[in-house]
Order: C-alpha cells, then sequence, then structure tokens
C-alpha cells in the first residue's frame, strides 16, 4: 500500500509545470488510481477520528443543527446552508463576547420582570377605566359573586402589583448585579464547562 505522503508527492510532480511553464500531459495509470485511492482513504478516516475525539462538539453542532432547521423548517439537506451559517456566525464570535451575551441576558430577564409587573399594572387599570365607563361590560353572574360592581372592581385592584413589591423587584436587580458580576458569571460558566467536559469526555 502506497504512503500518504508518496501519494500526495506523486499528484504534486504529476500536476507541476514544465521547463516550459506548461502543465504536463498525462495518462492516469495503476500508480495514479492507489495515489488516490490512498488519499481518500486518509480523508475518511480523518473524518472518523475527527467525530470520535470530538463527540461532544459533534452533538452540540447536530443539536443546534437540529433546532435550526425546526426554525427555518428546512426539509432537504440543501437547505442546511442557512442553519450553518448561523452556527458559523456563533463559533466565529469570540468566546468572550458570548460570556457576555450570556450576562446581559441574565440581567436583561431581571429587568423584564420588573417590565411584566408595569404592564400587569397598566392592564388592570386599563380593565377598570373600560368597566367604569360602561365599555367593558361584566356579567351580572361575576359582579354577583363580588357583591357587586365595586367589589369586583376591589378584587381587581387587589391583583395589582404593590409599590413593595415593585420596590423588590428593583432591588432585587440592584442585588444581582452586585453579586453577579461578569467576572463572577465568567468563572461560574468555565467551572459549568469543565464539569461538563470531565463528566462526558
Amino acid at each position: 500500500m502506497i504512503k500518504l505522503k508518496t501519494a500526495v508527492s506523486r499528484f504534486q510532480f504529476r500536476f507541476s509545470k514544465n521547463d516550459k511553464g506548461e502543465f504536463r500531459n498525462f495518462k492516469p495509470n495503476s500508480q495514479d488510481v492507489e495515489a488516490i485511492n490512498c488519499i481518500l482513504t486518509w480523508i475518511n478516516n480523518q473524518k472518523k477520528d475527527v467525530i470520535e475525539k470530538n463527540n461532544l462538539f459533534a452533538k452540540l453542532l447536530v443539536y443546534q443543527y437540529t433546532q435550526n432547521i425546526r426554525y427555518y423548517e428546512s426539509t432537504v439537506l440543501s437547505d442546511l446552508n442557512l442553519a450553518q451559517k448561523d452556527l458559523c456566525k456563533v463559533l466565529d464570535y469570540p468566546l468572550k463576547n458570548i460570556y457576555r451575551s450570556f450576562y446581559n441576558d441574565l440581567h436583561n430577564n431581571q429587568l423584564n420582570q420588573l417590565n411584566k409587573n408595569s404592564d400587569v399594572n397598566k392592564g388592570i387599570d386599563n380593565k377598570i377605566s373600560e368597566i367604569r365607563s360602561g365599555k367593558l361590560k361584566v356579567d351580572d353572574s361575576i359582579l354577583n359573586g363580588f357583591g357587586g360592581l365595586e367589589g369586583y372592581i376591589r378584587h381587581l385592584e387587589n391583583k395589582k402589583i404593590t409599590k413593595e413589591e415593585q420596590i423588590n423587584v428593583v432591588q432585587s436587580l440592584v442585588d444581582h448585579k452586585k453579586t453577579f458580576t461578569f467576572a463572577y458569571v465568567t468563572d461560574k460558566l468555565n467551572e459549568m464547562v469543565t464539569e461538563a467536559y470531565n463528566r462526558f469526555n
């Protein structure tokens, strides 16, 4: 069996230029076939080797491809280009920036909770306003369960997020930022990655 280095050297010679600077004409022979088969065998072995040595990476990559084809509703492998482009962008992105995105989302989720509370109160205020103005009719069977219109409105008022609860969310956001600094979050992510790697590798 021909060696890889010999096979590559053979094709380097075959595709080199002659003294006149022209590419050589040649008729392929059995040695060329053996050389190309050697190179193809090496490529196929490399593919297997990469998967075996990088099993975790392969799992995560294919899992993310699955998420992407669901998002793009791809039905054929050729559509995988869109999914692959998205993933390649992530893989090209510096790790520190990915950590920063995680850190920002962590704090934004806390801030979103504050916004949700505000939206709840606005929604209740709007509902009460529409009931009082007559734009929104409430079934008598519901009103009777609360002792009339004012009882039902008191019930709605009680569902509002109190000032104290809103202050607690703001304080929680402040505490959250103090506790979960970028350095702390980075350290925790590194720890999680290392533990996962040691467990599954």
